[in-house]
């Protein structure tokens, strides 16, 4: 019985970190450089404006780090509660 309930709870924190992993993922990084473009947020999210994009930037370089990206998911700028 205890090693079916591990099993279980192991595969419950499995799914959670693929299902967070999928969520980045969303977002690719076409050109390749580790940074993301305007363009490259608004084609895994098109009503991203221009604003938002703004406000995730926040070292302000015209690009969204990996960093801020995660920033923006976690404080719910980017998906279904946007």
């Amino acid at each position: 019985m205890k090693k079916t309930i591990i099993a279980l709870v192991g595969l419950g924190a499995f799914a959670a970190v693929q299902a967070q992993a999928q969520d980045d993922m969303m977002v690719e990084d076409t050109d390749g450089d580790g940074m993301y473009s305007m363009e490259e947020i608004t084609v895994a999210y098109p009503d991203v404006t221009e604003e938002q994009f703004t406000e995730m930037d926040t070292d302000g370089d015209g690009s969204i780090s990996e960093e801020e990206l995660t920033a923006a998911m976690d404080a719910g700028m980017l998906g279904e509660d946007m």
